[in-house]
């Protein structure tokens, strides 16, 4: 119990401190010193809790904004939706899914992101979003275990984002 508080603890502090940083900075701060930190550190202490999870009971959460623009397909209702065209990662994300047996979801936003995770109550997240969202989502989830990636902007914020399907599947494979 006292270890949960004092994780709880670290966590608002870091938090907090991604907050006043942004809020003193001259520019957005993107994937900044202090989220990067905060990242690797909820990192290291959820791979060290759910080290004998199975993947099975493992759950992906996508933003939106993976999914190629101009795609047709709607994988916000179901990710099998994707016919895997290789314009985007969601069908490398789906490879994932079927290898490994893990449940996947692209939300649109928070509350479908909690809906998910209510409903599947899964023992470790593996979330990609931007810093921003990532960042609150990991600390509005605690004490539920949330791996977080950062996905890659390459076109500018929420539209056609990338993400490491190599991180992601280390993080798998570390698992039982």
């Amino acid at each position: 119990m006292l270890k949960l508080v004092l994780l709880r603890l670290i966590y608002l502090l870091f938090y907090l401190l991604v907050i006043i940083a942004r809020k003193f900075s001259k520019e957005e701060i993107e994937n900044s010193k202090i989220s990067k930190i905060f990242i690797h550190f909820n990192n290291t202490i959820v791979l060290k809790r759910c080290k004998d999870i199975q993947a099975s009971k493992v759950s992906i959460l996508l933003p939106h904004c993976i999914q190629n623009y101009e795609c047709p397909l709607k994988v916000t209702s179901t990710i099998e939706n994707c016919k895997e065209c290789g314009r985007c990662k969601v069908g490398d994300i789906l490879k994932l899914q079927r290898k490994y047996k893990v449940k996947v979801k692209v939300a649109t936003g928070g509350t479908l992101a909690r809906k998910f995770l209510k409903e599947t109550k899964p023992k470790l997240v593996i979330a990609v979003a931007c810093e921003r969202d990532l960042i609150a989502g990991i600390y509005d989830a605690f004490p539920m275990s949330v791996y977080g990636v950062f996905n890659k902007k390459i076109n500018g914020p929420c539209f056609n984002t990338d993400l490491s399907i190599k991180e992601i599947e280390s993080v798998l494979e570390k698992l039982k």
